[in-house]
C-alpha cells in the first residue's frame, strides 16, 4: 500500500499554536502521530513524507519508530536535519513522480500550479500549507481537481492513500 502525508513536524512546540493542533505537547502530538503512523502502516508499505518531518534531529529519532518505507520530499524546515537523519529515510527527494495504481502522482513539499503529467490526468500531493486559510495556495489548490494537500493538519494525523485524498476532495474537507 501507498501513503501520503505531509508536514508532520515531529518535536516542534511552535506547530500546535500556529496550525491549531489539538494537542498540549509535542510529545502527546508525536505519540498520536506513531500511533496512528503505525495503526495503518504495515513493514511492506511505502509512505511518502511531503516535507518537514521534523523540528531537529533530536526529534528525527521518531523515524526509528515509524513503520513502513519512508520516503522524504525535502521541506522548508527539513534544512535542520543533519545527513545521519536523512540516512534514515528510505530515499530523499525534493520532487518526484510515482506510481500509484496506474495513476502519474507528481509529489512534492510545495503546492504547484502545473506539474508533470497534470495535463493527462495525473495527480498531485503537497504539504507545506497546512489548514491555513491565509495561505493563497489554500484556495487556489482546491480549483485543481486532480491537486491533494496532505498535510498532517487536514488528514487527521494519518498517512492517506490517494484514494483516501480523492474521497476527502469530493467530502469538501481538503
Amino acid at each position: 500500500m501507498v501513503y501520503y502525508i505531509g508536514d508532520t513536524h515531529f518535536g516542534d512546540n511552535r506547530i500546535m499554536k500556529l496550525a491549531d493542533r489539538p494537542y498540549s505537547s509535542a510529545a502527546e502530538m508525536d505519540n498520536d502521530m506513531i500511533r496512528k503512523w503505525n495503526l495503518r502502516v504495515k513493514a511492506g508499505d511505502t509512505v511518502y513524507v511531503l516535507g518537514d518531518f521534523a523540528f531537529d534531529d533530536t526529534s528525527a529519532q521518531v523515524i526509528e519508530k515509524l513503520q513502513g518505507r519512508k520516503v522524504l520530499l525535502l521541506g522548508n524546515h527539513d534544512e535542520a536535519l543533519t545527513l545521519a537523519t536523512l540516512r534514515k529515510f528510505d530515499c530523499v527527494k525534493t520532487i518526484d513522480t510515482v506510481n500509484d495504481c496506474k495513476r502519474s502522482v507528481c509529489l512534492c513539499h510545495y503546492p504547484l500550479l502545473s506539474y508533470n503529467n497534470s495535463v493527462y490526468g495525473g495527480y498531485h500531493v503537497f504539504g507545506h500549507i497546512h489548514n491555513n486559510p491565509n495561505d493563497k495556495a489554500f484556495y487556489l489548490q482546491r480549483q485543481l481537481p486532480n491537486s491533494f494537500n496532505c498535510g498532517a493538519d487536514v488528514v487527521g494525523f494519518t498517512p492517506r492513500t490517494l484514494d483516501e485524498l480523492i474521497a476527502f476532495r469530493k467530502e469538501g474537507k481538503i
